[in-house]
């Protein structure tokens, strides 16, 4: 995390007060790739625990056999408290339903989904939205980290990229997925 101590060291500037609430709300300094806002939306989700990320779970022969089974190895854990965990979840479940940033792209969506939409500001162009997902909210199986270079807000660019990979990973048939899309009797889209 930027810090008044980072600056220090990489830029030989004092720190500001301004830069206490950009780095509040994730701005500033900070980067991050989708594959580090992934692992630590897993981490969110499956209570703390922070799991090596990999991308093959078991390789199967041709016959479809079992050749070998990756092991799951984890390396860390936030220190947070249930309470305070509960809050952050349910928060990001606030995200897909109604009032949320992401509730225009998962209205009605079949499976409860918690996530976060993200603009990062670009000084070479147009932001790079984001949206970070996992679901079922209440069972998580599956973490999703979407960016799109200059595509703008989060919501607009990233998120209906996001809703169909979970489609498509919750083998959501494309009736049920358009039923769903259908808005609820007096819902706004």
């Amino acid at each position: 995390m930027a810090n008044r101590k980072y600056k220090e060291l990489n830029y030989k500037e004092d720190w500001y007060l301004a830069e206490t609430f950009d780095a509040a709300i994730g701005q500033g300094f900070h980067l991050a790739t989708p594959l580090q806002m992934a692992v630590l939306m897993s981490e969110v989700a499956n209570g703390g625990h922070r799991w090596r990320p990999h991308v093959v779970g078991k390789i199967l022969s041709a016959k479809g056999e079992l050749v070998q089974t990756i092991p799951v190895e984890e390396v860390g854990r936030i220190d947070i408290s249930p309470e305070t965990l509960k809050l952050v979840r349910d928060g990001l479940r606030g995200v897909s339903e109604a009032g949320g940033t992401g509730a225009g792209v998962f209205a009605n969506f079949p499976v409860p989904v918690a996530g976060k939409t993200g603009t990062a500001e670009n000084p070479h162009g147009d932001d790079h939205g984001w949206f970070v997902a996992y679901g079922p909210f209440d069972d998580p199986r599956l973490t999703v980290a979407v960016i799109i270079e200059q595509g703008g807000y989060g919501s607009t660019a990233a998120g209906p990229i996001a809703r169909k990979i979970l489609e498509t990973a919750f083998n959501l048939k494309p009736a049920a997925v358009e039923a769903a899309r259908q808005p609820l009797p007096g819902a706004a889209m």
